[in-house]
């Protein structure tokens, strides 16, 4: 039985059952009975309430939903493979994370977490195989470095609160849940990949592919969210690649950092002319977006009236259309912010090329971004293409950009192999800065 996201009130067992909360997206459950299996050097398959290590170069077989209870944690190694089973009779198995989740892949020795080799299709990019990690109130921490995750977004199960609805393949619940996504790809996924409501965020240094079909965003932030969203690479996201909001009951204010990230073709799955932004402002948030590239996205920056407009800053980004048609819409033509900023980087169709290493900003034309979840795949994805979004040594945006700011300063209780890299930005636009120290993915 699928379970999403809840307050568990005990720490073993199967369920007994529910009973509605306050808001929509919480179950709270009864006592039940049985007992946590610790992972050992043995364990080969995972399966129900767990706690422990997956061991170092191992390859596990997820044959059922993974329930980590409250105070408990998994730790995944270097070099983990996990196969999620996809049976044809169950939506999808997720990891429901009471607890912790801790992936500590390197970059010599990445984790994956993807279904079986012959699912890896173009076919089901889009198919949504598996229910990722579903988060709850009580939710400790969600940690992935060097880690890459493949196909999500299945339906929730009966009895759950996603039931029949796309899961989120990160979604967590509490303003309190420390969440560190670093140096990881996420390729394919049906809907948002990740919808924190609440939380402490470091997204650093990831390459996002193919997020969300027809609708959907990479990063959908709502209320009590704080944090850094930076260093990565978006290509190919359905609606917006990052969009902050307040929207919620915390009392914390959401406030998020969006700096020094090269975003390609974003927006174009979703039909309509708004909703298409590669970064979005809206119901009550605050924070700032300096230092991006933005190539051929539906529209720019996109800051709405209900935002908290004091307390966004932002300027230094870089705009770059093949079509006037989208340059039109480097300031979208539905937002409150109507003015370009003194240092953004913005004119017509064809100007202002980043010069990219690898990567032909006039390949495809207006029409193809038209054809929205029918665009041709290799438009969208990193992964399998020769595309290089490092600057050429003679871009333009090269020393273009800005270090006169300082990013959301966060509290966090994380510490060890586990705790955040805490990015700071550079003066070079984009993810791929001339010193190195940006995104480490090509």
């Amino acid at each position: 039985m699928k379970i999403g996201n809840f307050v568990l009130i005990a720490l073993t067992g199967a369920f007994i059952s529910f009973t509605s909360c306050k808001k929509d997206d919480e179950v709270v459950l009864q006592p039940p009975g049985g007992s946590v299996v610790e992972i050992t050097d043995e364990t080969t398959e995972l399966k129900g309430l767990m706690k422990g290590t997956l061991r170092a170069g191992k390859t596990y077989q997820m044959v059922g939903d993974v329930i980590i209870p409250a105070g408990e944690q998994i730790v995944a190694e270097a070099g983990v493979t996990v196969i999620v089973n996809v049976p044809e009779d169950d939506p999808g198995y997720e990891f429901t994370v009471n607890g912790s989740f801790i992936s500590l892949g390197t970059e010599q020795n990445p984790n994956l977490f993807t279904v079986p080799q012959n699912l890896r299709t173009d076919a089901n990019v889009f198919a949504g195989l598996w229910g990722g990690w579903q988060g709850s109130s009580t939710t400790s921490a969600l940690v992935f470095k060097w880690t890459r995750m493949e196909y999500l977004g299945a339906e929730g199960g009966p009895g759950t609160p996603r039931a029949g609805k796309i899961r989120y393949g990160l979604w967590t619940l509490s303003d309190q849940t420390e969440v560190v996504l670093e140096n990881s790809w996420i390729y394919g996924s049906a809907d948002d990949f990740f919808r924190p409501v609440g939380g402490k965020l470091n997204i650093v240094g990831n390459t996002f592919e193919l997020c969300g079909f027809d609708g959907g965003d990479i990063i959908n932030v709502k209320g009590g969210t704080v944090g850094n969203i930076a260093y990565n690479v978006a290509i190919g996201s359905a609606t917006n690649s990052f969009k902050p909001s307040d929207d919620g009951d915390s009392p914390i204010q959401t406030n998020i950092a969006v700096f020094n990230n090269t975003i390609v073709n974003g927006g174009h799955r979703r039909a309509g002319l708004n909703r298409g932004s590669n970064i979005n402002f809206e119901v009550g948030a605050r924070g700032k977006a300096f230092n991006n590239i933005i190539v051929n996205c539906k529209n720019g920056i996109r800051i709405l009236e209900d935002a908290d407009h004091a307390n966004i800053n932002y300027d230094h980004n870089w705009f770059y259309a093949n079509s006037q048609e989208l340059a039109d819409e480097f300031l979208p033509t539905d937002a409150w912010n109507t003015a370009p900023r003194p240092n953004d980087v913005m004119g017509s169709a064809g100007d202002n090329d980043p010069m990219f290493v690898n990567f032909d900003v006039t390949t495809y034309s207006y029409a193809d971004f038209q054809l929205g979840p029918n665009q041709p795949l290799a438009m969208n994805r990193m992964s399998g293409e020769s595309h290089n979004l490092r600057l050429s040594s003679s871009s333009p945006a090269i020393g273009a950009g800005t270090t006169n700011f300082t990013p959301v300063n966060v509290n966090w209780t994380l510490t060890g192999a586990a705790a955040p890299t805490i990015p700071q930005p550079s003066i070079d636009m984009g993810a791929y800065p001339s010193n190195g120290q940006g995104n480490k993915h090509n």
